[in-house]
């Protein structure tokens, strides 16, 4: 009986985890999740132009009201692995004029990889401070 009861949770603990990196974001993007919803990451990919968007929002209550949340990086790492080899891009701060000084909630960049009709699938890693995450995303 335990080990049926210990199987379900961890297909329980399996379909939330995929709910979540199945979550699309308020600019209609796949989102990544870092730490335990501390972040979330919505990627926005323009596939005439290339450019590539990171909003960052805070936890799951301020995602769903899509409060930006802003952190204290100059840049972060998207890496797309529906290319091969898979391409790796940095994105730089791009502070909204509501951020504070020295924050950004918005990341830009820019790659002929996102010129595509292919879902995207990635991960996207950085560090808030000292503190480093790392969060995939895959879109719909």
């Amino acid at each position: 009986m335990r080990l049926f009861s210990m199987m379900s949770l961890m297909l329980s603990l399996s379909l939330v985890g995929l709910t979540l990196a199945d979550e699309i974001g308020p600019h209609k993007g796949p989102v990544a999740e870092w730490g335990d919803e501390e972040y979330h990451l919505e990627v926005v990919a323009d596939a005439k132009t290339g450019n590539v968007t990171v909003y960052v929002y805070g936890n799951h209550a301020e995602f769903d009201k899509a409060k930006f949340k802003p952190i204290d990086a100059k840049a972060i790492v998207l890496s797309l692995k529906t290319t091969d080899p898979a391409t790796t891009v940095k994105l730089e701060a791009k502070p909204s004029k509501e951020d504070p000084e020295g924050k950004s909630s918005v990341f830009v960049g820019k790659n002929d990889a996102f010129k595509t009709d292919k879902k995207l699938v990635g991960t996207i890693s950085g560090k808030v401070g000292a503190k480093p995450y790392s969060g995939d995303f895959k879109q719909k």
